[in-house]
């Protein structure tokens, strides 16, 4: 399997081993995602990642986000395609398809990038720093189609022919991870609306998690419940959260995502 690596330079098994471990250990966990970033990072060479969910109602939202050179940038990108520019990808009709279909235990799709883009929707994936091509796998689910964007780097360069081999043996395993992931995710660990998600941003991660529980519908009790932490310590984020975002109560917390 090609990792994207330097052709002298072997994968190091023991320790992607050693990452997946950690991805099955932290399923339904806040710090999943991090340790599925570090797995593709590790095997696949890429630059940056971004994890959708297309669900009904055309509605698209992102769940995960990373690039470590350049998150602020990675996040525009995430907001701008969540916030409609996703129905000018070319593959945004097989992603209508998938989810018309309900089949949520259909295989996943691996897709490289289209050749067919049109020239808006190219110069507004590639305006971005260094990202030379991307990768996409199509996760089919129960009530929701995963949409993985893998990217590569002007320094690697485009994936090859056996790069893609290589992702496409790892395909059923990350769909298994990301499924089984977001079917057991605890509350805090659930994604937020892209518009809850602009809203929280200037929020420490402890507050954002306890916002977005409120925004659930948890009382403060259950939110503390949840994260394990005291009242107290859960109430001392809910103040610091509110006194960030400039609202009162949650219904002002409420309107201030809804808004957006």
């Amino acid at each position: 399997m090609s990792t994207g690596l330097p052709d002298n330079q072997a994968p190091d098994w023991p320790a992607l081993m050693t990452i997946l471990a950690d991805c099955v250990a932290e399923l339904g966990n806040a710090s999943f995602g991090d340790h599925l970033t570090a797995l593709l990072r590790r095997s696949l060479g890429i630059e940056q990642c971004i994890l959708f969910a297309y669900t009904r109602g055309d509605a698209m939202s992102y769940l995960l986000v990373e690039n470590s050179r350049y998150p602020k940038v990675a996040g525009r990108l995430a907001r701008l395609y969540a916030g409609g520019l996703f129905r000018q990808d070319p593959n945004y009709p097989r992603l209508h398809e998938l989810l018309e279909a309900g089949d949520g235990r259909a295989e996943a799709e691996l897709i490289p990038m289209p050749k067919d883009m049109s020239p808006a929707y190219r110069s507004h994936l590639f305006a971005f720093p260094d990202l030379a091509d991307k990768a996409s796998i199509v996760i089919p689910a129960p009530d929701a189609i995963y949409y993985l964007n893998l990217y590569r780097d002007l320094a690697r360069g485009p994936f090859s022919h056996h790069d893609l081999e290589g992702l496409q043996a790892l395909t059923p395993l990350i769909a298994s991870l990301i499924r089984r992931h977001y079917r057991q995710a605890r509350p805090a660990a659930l994604p937020a609306r892209h518009e809850d998600a602009e809203a929280l941003q200037t929020l420490s991660e402890r507050e954002r998690e306890l916002c977005l529980l409120l925004l659930h519908g948890h009382t403060l009790k259950t939110a503390a419940s949840e994260l394990e932490i005291a009242l107290s310590t859960a109430e001392t984020f809910r103040k610091r959260a509110y006194a960030k975002l400039e609202v009162r109560s949650k219904a002002e917390l409420l309107g201030l995502c809804r808004r957006i």
